[in-house]
């Protein structure tokens, strides 16, 4: 029996946890601002971001214009004139190859020289050399440029086939061949059962892309290759399966492949890889394995973006109500929510949620009062940040539409800044942007086009990098390269599928989004998590900045033109480790590359050989 004394206590104990517990409750409450965005508080001077980013840009094509002069007149060159250059061969200057060649050297910093022909490159003195050279294998007069592209890469130049010649080509041209590295070319043509990616090339997991438990309908690679058989001194990146085991694995099809040849290096890319802009991890990696090592900016963000959230109104509700026995609000509000809520919590992402208060102005329903500050006390207490969706079902104009969406986001929540735009129809930009005054980011679905770019002086574009409900093989491949690259991805999550479902239930649409969020994306959990605002300030200040580097015995320096309080960089090691760094944080994200986070102009490096082990 419990004395009366005990009995007291304890209910005294009880109040008091009960209190605590109500008053945190109240107390989180009261003082979440969630009429303001938290994220959109970070002063950067946007204007000074933008003229430094014209300005190297107008430095890096003035460099190319002067480099190609002179070349062609055979003037000398200035000492330093020909640091990190990238000639591009190709007789289709403007097709595209070039064009994912010109992305990726605006985001390296290297001034882009676009030649139809050689002649006359290879007499040039061995200190003026290009460093590297992009070669469209398909667009090349073999007969007249075998020479000339032989004597550079003997002389010590960095070749990368962007895309290979002909397989016919190389095959009757002992002269090619030699200079690749293929000791046979087996067959022009033959399908293969997958293909096999080995780590160290790309950031992230090895992956053998074939057919097999937990792969189904993933394949969509392009398995009809040509039969490329290496020779000794080829180091392969990625082979071709083919079910015959009885062949030796090194006679199996080359698809990426670098090989020695003089005092220069060759690399070939097997494959259409470098047709969309994807594919600027692939020149990223050869240039991380030409040297003892690389360093190269990145813009280390990963977003989530729920796109076309319609949980305030109810719209759709007959028919939600059919399969869910619920409406549509309280389908978000009650299920839909706390399901993705729960999901970042376990991937640690954060939300931007990309909000359509109605996608049918002209039927009965009206956005509900009371929801959107909802929504957001919820994103401020660390779950992300709110922006609009333009998507809708009804024929107004994308002007009206959007005036409509800002009123109810006004009466609701007037001081929250909206500075985040989904916009699923890029043409109607100018349209969109007329209407939100403080418009710094757009998203839109991937296309043809730049990752990230600016699209006018002042708003920045982030093209969706992945659609989270499929992860074939290609795109593996192109997150991989991505994330490479600029240790970037944007990942859309389509809410509209879950308010107009065709077919799949939320069940099973929550079921598919968390395993590809938690599986494919694990490999890049030391980049950082951002929301779109985030990001786009990352990305403003990595197209602003431009940098140099050297290497004397075992100390990198790294210097930051138009550093902005932080910056990020990778650091490909390929033969040593990292012992000391003073300016920046170091993340190890294996295989041999480093994320640094910059703090200051001036960053060294100290690397000491690696251990290797014998057994």
């Amino acid at each position: 029996m419990v004395s009366r004394r005990n009995f007291f206590t304890m209910i005294i104990l009880l109040l008091i946890m009960i209190f605590m517990f109500m008053f945190s409750s109240v107390l989180k409450h009261v003082l979440n601002e969630y009429g303001t965005n938290s994220y959109a508080q970070e002063s950067i001077d946007e204007k000074a971001l933008r003229a430094e980013y014209d300005g190297l840009t107008e430095r890096l094509s003035e460099k190319a214009r002067v480099l190609s002069y002179a070349a062609v007149t055979k003037e000398n060159y200035t000492e330093g004139d020909y640091d990190k250059r990238v000639i591009f061969l190709s007789r289709k200057g403007e097709n595209e190859v070039a064009r994912v060649v010109g992305s990726w050297c605006s985001y390296v910093k290297r001034p882009m020289i676009s030649y139809n022909t050689l002649k006359g490159l290879d007499a040039i003195p061995s200190s003026q050399l290009p460093e590297v050279i992009i070669v469209d294998g398909e667009n090349v007069n073999w007969d007249l440029e075998t020479d000339a592209l032989q004597n550079l890469v003997r002389n010590g130049t960095c070749v990368i086939f962007a895309r290979m010649p002909k397989a016919k080509q190389i095959k009757h041209n002992e002269k090619l061949r030699e200079m690749m590295g293929v000791k046979d070319v087996y067959s022009e043509s033959i399908a293969i059962d997958g293909i096999r990616l080995f780590p160290g090339f790309f950031i992230g997991t090895e992956e053998e892309y074939a057919d097999g438990p937990g792969k189904e309908d993933r394949q969509d690679l392009n398995l009809t290759i040509p039969w490329y058989v290496t020779g000794e001194n080829a180091k392969v990146y990625m082979m071709g399966i083919v079910k015959d085991r009885s062949r030796k694995s090194q006679y199996f099809p080359s698809l990426l492949w670098r090989h020695v040849y003089g005092q220069g290096k060759v690399f070939c890319i097997c494959g259409d890889y470098l047709t969309e802009e994807s594919g600027i991890g692939f020149l990223t990696a050869c240039l991380g394995e030409k040297d003892s090592y690389d360093i190269y900016p990145i813009i280390n963000a990963q977003n989530l973006v729920l796109a076309n959230y319609g949980g305030f109104s109810d719209e759709n509700g007959e028919t939600l109500e059919g399969i869910y026995d619920q409406r549509q609000i309280a389908l978000f509000r009650d299920v839909v929510c706390p399901s993705i809520i729960s999901l970042t919590e376990r991937s640690k992402d954060k939300i931007s949620l990309m909000i359509t208060p109605q996608m049918d102005y002209e039927d009965a329903y009206e956005p509900e009062a009371e929801l959107l500050p909802f929504y957001l006390r919820l994103l401020n207490e660390g779950y992300g940040e709110a922006g609009l969706s333009t998507t809708q079902l009804s024929s107004l104009p994308l002007k009206e539409k959007i005036g409509k969406d800002r009123v109810y986001w006004q009466t609701e929540a007037a001081n929250y800044l909206l500075q985040s735009l989904y916009l699923d129809q890029p043409e109607e930009y100018e349209e969109a942007k007329a209407v939100i005054p403080d418009l710094k980011t757009v998203v839109i679905d991937k296309a043809e086009g730049a990752p990230v770019c600016y699209l006018d002086d002042k708003v920045t574009c982030q093209m969706t990098t992945s659609d989270v409900m499929t992860h074939t093989f290609s795109e593996d491949l192109e997150l991989k390269s991505l994330e490479t690259a600029l240790g970037y991805s944007n990942i859309v999550m389509d809410m509209f599928q879950v308010s107009h479902p065709n077919g799949e239930d939320f069940a099973d649409f929550s079921r598919r989004t968390s395993s590809n969020l938690l599986t494919f994306w694990k490999p890049y959990e030391g980049f950082a998590k951002t929301t779109l605002s985030e990001s786009d300030t990352r990305i403003r200040r990595f197209m602003a900045l431009d940098y140099h580097d050297e290497r004397k015995k075992n100390e990198i320096t790294l210097h930051v033109d138009g550093f902005d309080e932080q910056a990020f960089f990778i650091l490909k090691l390929n033969r040593d480790v990292i012992d000391e760094v003073t300016g920046a944080e170091v993340t190890d994200l294996k295989d041999g590359f480093y994320l640094l986070d910059v703090s200051q102009e001036d960053v060294v490096i100290t690397v000491k050989e690696r251990k290797l082990f014998y057994y």
